[in-house]
């Protein structure tokens, strides 16, 4: 018989950073090696959605961007969305990530609109 341990932790809701509800995005593991951002919560390294990432999980406010963040995503599961196609609130999702999305970023993601 094994012991299976989880940690439980409470949070509040998710940033919603979507103005519509219809999106299509793709998995990707963040890299977390250049994250300063901590989580008030678990002390944790934090990617905030709303992000730009590129396609090997890197914060990328760039031409190479492929996509924006979906959720707030934490060290210990480094697991994310990416939205491909969507409809992005812009004013929430810079609130809460603090990046401004560059021109560049707009420009190679044309299925994402930033309202």
């Amino acid at each position: 018989m094994s012991n299976m341990q989880y940690d439980s932790v409470t949070y509040g809701a998710d940033t919603l950073i979507l103005k519509r509800p219809v999106y299509e995005g793709i998995p990707v593991t963040l890299d977390f090696t250049n994250v300063t951002d901590k989580d008030a919560v678990t002390g944790l390294k934090i990617v905030k959605a709303g992000s730009p990432i590129n396609l090997n999980g890197v914060v990328d406010n760039t031409g190479t961007a492929g996509g924006i963040l979906l959720c707030d995503v934490l060290e210990n599961r480094p697991q994310g969305t990416i939205l491909k196609k969507a409809y992005i609130n812009t004013a929430v999702a810079k609130a809460h990530s603090g990046i401004t999305i560059d021109a560049s970023v707009k420009a190679v993601l044309p299925m994402v609109v930033f309202e």
